[in-house]
């Protein structure tokens, strides 16, 4: 219970607010970084008080980025055992070499991470992490641009891809649960989080 007690005082405070209004998000597309703050925005407004966010996109930006946030080469971050790898590597390589910004490589999707992430710390709302590979870099791509905002960020699952667990790592959060839980990983670290709470008299 002590590293789950001082996880939930440093996001919940002290003594922890328990979070009446939870709002559960997973990204599959998006519009980029400005509707995923403003998406934050309308969120934190309605009375949001923590958000569970995670998200199963793959895609050629969020390898691409994941790659330069870690220095990594494309062969890297690109899954060896599927049968479209080596296109999946060519494209990550065509892409890193229009830019190596992460703000020029960001796909609407993974955009709508980095802006939700972002404004949501920026608004000091709690946001409880699944272990999407997505919802990991997106993380590690705030937290890199502005220290501070893993105040308000909880790392609910660990992620099944390594790199994405590094990405974790980078940012300062370490998973609450190392399960193999997947998809589910969030789900069952809400429930994690509110009995926590709970037994701190939240």
């Amino acid at each position: 219970m002590s590293r789950l007690a001082d996880e939930l005082h440093r996001v919940f405070g002290h003594p922890p607010t328990y979070p009446r209004a939870v709002v559960r998000l997973q990204v599959g597309d998006g519009q980029g970084d400005a509707a995923g703050r403003e998406e934050a925005d309308r969120l934190v407004d309605a009375g949001c008080e923590l958000v569970v966010l995670d998200s199963d996109l793959a895609t050629t930006a969020v390898r691409a980025c994941l790659a330069v946030a870690l220095h990594l080469e494309p062969v890297d971050v690109t899954d060896r055992q599927t049968p479209d790898w080596a296109t999946d590597v060519v494209a990550v390589r065509s892409l890193l070499r229009t830019s190596r910004d992460p703000q020029q490589l960001l796909d609407g999707g993974l955009g709508r991470l980095v802006g939700l992430v972002d404004r949501l710390t920026e608004r000091r709302t709690p946001v409880l992490l699944g272990g999407g590979t997505a919802t990991a870099t997106a993380v590690l791509l705030v937290c890199t641009r502005r220290p501070g905002a893993e105040q308000w960020l909880l790392a609910g699952s660990a992620p099944a891809d390594p790199h994405a667990a590094q990405a974790l790592t980078r940012s300062g959060l370490t998973p609450l649960l190392d399960l193999g839980l997947g998809s589910t990983g969030a789900d069952v670290a809400v429930a994690v989080v509110r009995a926590g709470l709970e037994a701190l008299g939240a």
